[in-house]
Formats: structure tokens, sequence, C-alpha cells
């Protein structure tokens, strides 16, 4: 599910337009059998609105982000392997390839471990996120946020990517070479000529989710 960035675990929400509540799946629910029935309503206080199901535990992430940045539309939090292994070492995730230039200097590392589950805690995670488009949580996961699904999804398997390739140069022992200054404002230059990447991954994606017969 979600190409390795959900699993048996995760969520991801979307904030209802002109409203104070989003759409979340169940807790319990298979995230590879969800269906549009079986999302629930929920409040920004995390109270559940429109469903019987109970949402899930970490709620909490989504509504706190929510309320602190009305610029976001969708809100993902993962447990992908990678990526995570970066908020348990002193190398930052820096950006390897030109996709990743959104995070020049790396991600913020959210200092608590424990599952978020209180209104301070999501308060907590919004603070470490910022205005930036992600973040990592100590020993636990990511949290990534987008205005549309499609770059959502795209970012998530960007990070990830990313988090793949600092992992294969780390075991070459050579000296790493990030991204400079000067090439990730030319790469920023580069994909702002063109907002076509978001929909040409979610194209192919869908191929192949209706190719494999699950769409």
């Amino acid at each position: 599910m979600f190409c390795g960035i959900l699993d048996y675990s995760g969520h991801v929400s979307a904030r209802i337009p002109g409203t104070d509540r989003i759409l979340i799946q169940p807790r319990d629910t298979s995230r590879a059998g969800l269906r549009a029935d079986d999302l629930l309503e929920v409040d920004l206080d995390g109270v559940l609105v429109a469903g019987e199901l109970p949402p899930p535990a970490e709620t909490a992430i989504h509504t706190g982000v929510y309320r602190a940045r009305p610029d976001v539309g969708v809100v993902c939090h993962g447990h992908p392997t990678l990526s995570t292994s970066f908020s348990m070492v002193d190398t930052a995730l820096v950006p390897m390839r030109h996709f990743a230039y959104k995070h020049p200097e790396g991600l913020a590392v959210h200092p608590d471990p424990t599952h978020i589950r209180t209104r301070d805690q999501g308060d907590a995670v919004a603070r470490t996120l910022g205005d930036a488009d992600a973040c990592l949580l100590r020993s636990h996961g990511t949290v990534l946020v987008a205005e549309r699904f499609d770059v959502l999804f795209m970012d998530c398997l960007d990070l990830e990517e990313n988090a793949r390739t600092l992992l294969t140069a780390l075991q070459t022992g050579g000296r790493l070479q990030p991204l400079t200054t000067e090439e990730v404002a030319a790469v920023s230059e580069s994909y702002d000529r063109g907002g076509h990447r978001p929909g040409k991954v979610w194209q192919h994606y869908l191929h192949l989710g209706a190719s494999a017969g699950v769409l």
C-alpha cells in the first residue's frame, strides 16, 4: 500500500475544503482494502463527526498540522524504513537526487519517539514541521504535507528514494557530495518551469494499479 510508505499502519488525511473537518481512514481497517465508504470525518479537535469505527490513534498528528497550517490540504504519516533511519543517526537526510532540492539542509527531526496521541503532542509535531513540507519523527516515521494529493504522493516516493540513494552513497565510502546551494537554486528553477511531474507520477502508478487489478 502506498509503495512502501504505508503498510498495515500509517495514515493519510485530507482537509474537507471550506470546513474545519478532515477525512481519514479508520484505525484498524486494512490500508490495502480501504474503500471510499470506509472514510471517517473528524473535526480539528480530533472528535469523530461521521462514521462508526475509531480513527487512528495518532490522529493528533493530522489535526495538529491542519490547525497550524491553513495552506495544507493533505497529510501523510508513515513508517518508511530508509528515510526513518535518518532520525537515528547524526547524518542529515541531505539532497542527493535532484528532486530532493526541497530539503537542502535535510529534515527536522521531532524528538518525541512515542505515539503522538494528544493535542499537545500534535501541536509539537506541527512546530517541528514549521513551514516545511516534511519532517522525521525520532525512531518512528515521517510526516509529509502538501496542498494536493498527487504532490503528496510524489513527495512521499521522492523522500524514500533520496534516502535510498544517500544510504547507497554512504556505503561506497567516498566523500558525500550532496547538491550545493547553487545547484539547489538551479534545480528549483528548473522544476518551476514545468508543473507536470506530480500528474506524471500519479498516472504511472494509476496504470500500475489498474494493470495489477487493484484499481
